[in-house]
């Protein structure tokens, strides 16, 4: 054999396997394609781990650290956005362009509004557990049952109540002032309202609640952040005196009622009517955190666990049909049947409750 012969050989042999790596390299980008190339799911996950809600917070990171479990294709990296815009922008920012999350669960209101038109272009999956003010179709779903009609049945309740209605919200957020128009949309009469106080963190408090006063009301109802609230309630108390002016609360009240109770005592609320969500959360996760934890789940653990759960579900499908696959989840999680609707927002029903004897029960 000659060594022309020889040489030509080898440089077919060369080629060839050249071919095979070729084609080899293009067959996973093909069919790799959309799916992380770790394998593995890496999420941003973003709370309110300090702050006047930092207890919800960290119940939240608990259980979606018990979600992951020890499931080595999943990494979670958390961040702290102090229940502020500004500061969840940042942490979201750092988890997409430094930490590069393939998606983010994300707890707060505030940074939700603060993040979404960057999501709106970018397309990243967000789960969402607390309100957003818009619910379109996108790559944002919300965990949490659609909440904001609760504040017209929670008008429709009290004007079953009480003729002359005080209603204070906080309007620095866009979420209180939604919860306001909603309320306002389930109010019958248009005389029931007899005051509206839009407040603001830096407000005086004394002489708003001199104004309200001065309305004479025989009921208040107050969308206010938890810190607010206690400040306002406090100088309320002071100025009505014996006068007989009660409170009327709602979802947002019953989710911090135990610091409420701590801070103002639970005599000020006893009778307060309210709507919310049902309460579903199973026993077995209440059980299986308390025994992880020293101590029993926060409102809003549940949604955090599910979520988690979402995630894990998505590990086998390729990342361009994420949103499909998120959209199209309908199973029991720990917090009641997580299905969501055309918007991405999770179905849900009302329900009505009154504070009786230290608690929330159901009327």
């Amino acid at each position: 054999m000659s060594i022309k012969l020889l040489n030509n050989m080898k440089s077919s042999r060369i080629k060839w396997l050249v071919g095979i790596v070729i084609i080899a390299i293009v067959a996973i980008v093909i069919f790799g394609s959309g799916k992380t190339s770790s394998g593995t799911i890496k999420v941003g996950v973003i709370a309110p781990l300090s702050g006047q809600y930092g207890s919800l917070g960290e119940s939240f990171k608990n259980a979606v650290i018990l979600a992951a479990g020890d499931d080595k294709r999943i990494q979670v990296v958390f961040e702290d956005d102090k229940f502020d815009a500004k500061t969840g922008l940042s942490a979201f920012q750092k988890l997409t362009n430094i930490d590069h999350v393939d998606l983010v669960i994300n707890e707060s209101s505030p940074t939700l509004g603060a993040i979404t038109p960057i999501v709106n272009e970018s397309h990243i999956p967000v789960i969402q557990i607390f309100e957003a003010k818009e619910h379109n179709k996108d790559s944002i779903f919300q965990m949490l049952p659609f909440s904001y009609p609760l504040f017209s049945d929670l008008a429709k309740l009290a004007e079953q109540h009480y003729n002359r209605i005080a209603l204070v919200y906080n309007g620095d957020s866009d979420v209180f002032v939604t919860d306001a128009d909603y309320f306002k949309q389930g109010v019958i009469s248009s005389s029931t309202i007899v005051n509206q106080s839009k407040l603001l963190s830096s407000s005086d408090f004394r002489s708003e609640v001199t104004k309200i006063l001065a309305s004479s009301p025989d009921a208040v109802t107050i969308f206010l952040p938890s810190g607010d609230i206690i400040k306002f309630i406090k100088e309320f108390s002071v100025q009505k005196g014996n006068m007989k002016i009660d409170l009327i609360c709602d979802a947002n009240t019953e989710l911090s009622i135990g610091d409420y109770v701590k801070a103002l005592g639970a005599s000020v609320f006893e009778g307060c009517l309210s709507t919310n969500l049902p309460s579903l959360t199973t026993e077995s996760f209440i059980q299986t955190y308390s025994k992880r934890f020293n101590a029993n789940p926060l409102p809003g653990a549940d949604w955090g666990y599910d979520a988690m759960s979402v995630v894990k579900d998505l590990l086998n499908t390729p990342k361009d049909k994420w949103i499909k696959k998120i959209q199209s989840e309908s199973f029991d999680g720990v917090s009641g049947h997580v299905s969501f609707d055309e918007n991405g927002t999770r179905n849900s029903i009302s329900e009505r409750h009154v504070f009786r004897d230290g608690k929330f029960v159901k009327i």
